[in-house]
């Protein structure tokens, strides 16, 4: 299985966003997962009283039919963040896209004070299966919510993508959670973050023994790739014996 982060600094303009999402996209290969930070879409910017006032939805649908049609043209898989507009108003979603066509959304649950002000929460976590990959979604804060893994670990979750936004000098001790989380439920970790300049959480994979595989620089524009062999995943935990 090929992971590739595309780390990029996110901006307001959609448009903007979208072009920096296609240029990794028409370099994808086959069966290739791309995975792309929180907001990458539609931006992320909760601390602005107009933030929904600036976003045009028709725009943002349009711009998610775009980058559909190109992950079938290249035969890939998609993650990215994105505002999404539902039934019960405005979530903060990631949008996952597959060379079929099939769009699936995870809608964010552990919304901060500042995601409350403009976003209502998600109310499921579900796995996900793709072509023989089982996998998961969290984002951002909800890496601080042990419960949410476990419940994805039960589900049978090889993978959890965990779509990040985190700005903050103290989120740094993010990446040290990240490797908690794979440590003790023995499945993969790939988190992307905003490469905005002067955050200082890389985005990185987590392998289920807890060594960090592939890393970004902070505050940089990247895209990088590893293999990971899900064979190293421990469905079983109580009959782990690496530890």
């Amino acid at each position: 299985m090929k992971l590739t982060i595309a780390q990029f600094s996110i901006g307001p303009d959609i448009g903007a966003n979208k072009d920096k999402i296609l240029s990794v996209l028409q370099s994808a290969g086959r069966n290739e997962w791309i995975i792309f930070p929180e907001g990458a879409l539609s931006g992320y910017f909760p601390e602005k009283d107009s933030y929904f006032e600036e976003l045009d939805g028709a725009e943002l649908t349009n711009t998610m039919n775009e980058i559909a049609d190109e992950v079938k043209r290249c035969g890939c898989y998609c993650l990215y963040g994105s505002a999404t507009y539902g039934d019960e108003g405005w979530l903060n979603s990631v949008v996952i896209e597959n060379h079929s066509g099939q769009r699936q959304l995870y809608h964010k649950i552990e919304l901060s004070a500042l995601d409350r002000r403009h976003f209502k929460p998600g109310r499921e976590i579900p796995v996900y299966r793709l072509d023989g990959v089982t996998f998961g979604v969290q984002m951002c804060r909800e890496l601080i919510f042990p419960e949410a893994w476990r419940s994805l670990k039960k589900q049978g979750a090889q993978v959890v993508f965990h779509i990040n936004n985190a700005l903050n000098d103290h989120d740094q001790i993010w990446r040290s959670i990240s490797i908690a989380r794979a440590v003790e439920n023995a499945n993969f970790v790939c988190s992307v973050n905003n490469g905005a300049f002067g955050q200082k959480l890389s985005s990185h994979v987590v392998s289920p023994s807890g060594k960090v595989i592939l890393e970004t620089e902070p505050s940089q524009e990247q895209t990088i790739s590893v293999d990971v062999e899900l064979s190293e995943v421990i469905d079983n935990l109580a009959n782990r014996r690496d530890y």
